[in-house]
């Protein structure tokens, strides 16, 4: 079943989680009992119930990823990688370091985060109640590890951009729940992840995912992929990568059909994936397209040239072997432009406007999890766990199936290859920045990487302050008084 739009049988769980505060929210919307709590008694009755739930909280994580563009500002443009001829974000966003805060409050608020993860609080905690016999056989155990993934995957993203955050672990159905909180430790929030993700694997099943837009064992161990290898703890990164692979469940796609996966989300090389169909009222008109793709290259969108961009410069060092079809499969020309070329991953767009007016809408995939992505991982942890001959074999799959010559390097120069490799094959697809991160935080002079693989150095001064997270929103912090801004961003934002 196609992910719907909000149906009206789940209007009432979506009043319930909004009017509650999901850690952030106003107190005067509050009552001791939450003036919808009465939807309570009566919605959790039925699998279709459940259902419709799981549906708004995909839903939700959708408008959290789309928000203000923090899917793309996050994992992509921090890199430095991007450039832009807009004078009015160069500073922010053209060098990539982020040395003043980025304009979009998305990067800086988890308010929509924290509604995922209320939803999904609800949904394990009510589902739990409900006898057995309301559902079909396997079906109550897989809505639960849907819950427990999609509440994993909120938190993964949070803590990768924060650090520290709340933990909320309850649905906040009354004002006594919806207690603003301290923030919990990030080592504890990765825990959190780890745990959701595990029960999530135990509880779903490999063909699932309704093709790949709803959680899969598949899915949930990407998610303990990622998990692991940003704790570092790369024997389990390997235990999962392996896992994911050896099911046979996906394969690698033919290079020339590799921007399938970003149209489709049945290809065979996703594993999960946010699609925004026209057809199911989930398309859009902001995001990572309308930022990318230039009316250049596909007739009627409405910008003449991309708001960002990738110089030639920076290309040619990126996809420095000749025979690397990802340059001409990822990165599309500008006519009578010769300096940079255009992101080609998100140029799926339909015209949904009238005949007196034109109204492009992204339906792009929103790729989360891909198998190129998880080898790509695994060489990580195999070089991280001194297996270096094994790591440039998973390395150069991606290699070979992209046409470019193998790389056979050792040791911090495999390492420096295969974070520059994941930055061939993932750009645009929320990762990069994390990445490095990911290889940086916990070595002594980890901040040197940065310097390594990004287009520029983050100084000792601001990694030791945990420059490297984003900083948090002054709304957020204005009605928390428990909570403390990032030690780098205090007194820049």
């Amino acid at each position: 079943m196609k992910i719907k739009s909000l149906k009206y049988k789940i209007l009432g769980v979506i009043l319930v989680f909004t009017l509650s505060s999901s850690i952030v929210g106003c107190k005067k919307e509050l009552d001791n009992e939450l003036k919808n709590k009465t939807y309570a008694d009566t919605f959790w009755e039925s699998e279709n119930d459940v259902d419709g739930a799981l549906s708004g909280a995909y839903g939700l994580l959708r408008k959290s990823l789309n928000n203000q563009n923090n899917f793309f500002i996050w994992g992509d443009l921090a890199t430095g990688v991007f450039a832009t001829d807009d004078t009015n974000i160069q500073g922010a966003y053209g060098s990539g370091a982020f040395g003043v805060p980025y304009r979009e409050d998305g990067a800086h608020n988890w308010t929509n985060w924290y509604r995922v993860v209320d939803l999904s609080n609800l949904v394990i905690e009510n589902v739990t109640k409900m006898s057995d016999s309301k559902f079909a056989p396997g079906r109550k155990n897989y809505f639960l590890g849907e819950a427990y993934f999609l509440r994993g995957l909120a938190y993964f993203y949070m803590t990768r951009a924060w650090g520290d955050v709340p933990l909320q672990l309850e649905a906040t159905t009354t004002a006594q729940q919806a207690q603003y909180k301290p923030a919990t430790a990030a080592s504890s929030i990765l825990k959190q992840v780890i745990a959701d993700g595990q029960k999530a694997s135990a509880l779903l099943t490999w063909d699932g995912g309704q093709e790949r837009v709803r959680a899969s064992k598949g899915a949930a161990l990407s998610l303990l992929t990622h998990a692991t290898a940003w704790d570092n703890d790369y024997s389990k990164t390997l235990l999962y990568a392996d896992s994911i692979i050896a099911s046979g469940k996906f394969q690698l796609q033919d290079i020339d059909d590799i921007k399938l996966v970003f149209k489709n989300s049945n290809e065979p090389e996703n594993i999960f994936v946010i699609t925004q169909k026209q057809s199911d009222n989930e398309s859009t008109n902001t995001g990572i397209a309308f930022s990318t793709v230039s009316n250049d290259i596909i007739n009627g969108l409405p910008r003449s040239t991309p708001e960002y961009y990738v110089p030639t410069t920076k290309l040619s060092v990126l996809y420095n072997d000749p025979n690397d079809k990802r340059l001409a499969q990822f990165y599309l020309p500008r006519p009578n432009v010769t300096l940079n070329r255009a992101l080609g991953k998100y140029a799926v767009f339909q015209n949904v406007g009238t005949s007196n007016s034109i109204a492009w809408r992204s339906e792009n995939n929103i790729v989360i999890y891909r198998l190129a992505d998880i080898i790509l991982l695994k060489s990580e942890a195999l070089n991280a766990l001194n297996r270096d001959p094994e790591a440039q074999t998973a390395l150069n799959l991606i290699r070979t199936r992209a046409g470019a010559g193998a790389i056979n390097t050792t040791g911090v120069d495999l390492k420096k290859d295969i974070l520059l490799e994941r930055q061939r094959e993932l750009a645009g697809e929320g990762q990069n920045y994390f990445d490095v991160v990911r290889n940086s935080y916990k070595s002594p002079t980890g901040y040197l990487l940065f310097g390594q693989v990004l287009s520029w150095t983050m100084d000792p001064g601001r990694f030791a302050a945990k420059g490297y997270y984003w900083p948090i929103s002054n709304t957020i912090l204005n009605a928390n008084k428990l909570l403390s801004q990032i030690p780098w961003w205090r007194g820049k934002i």
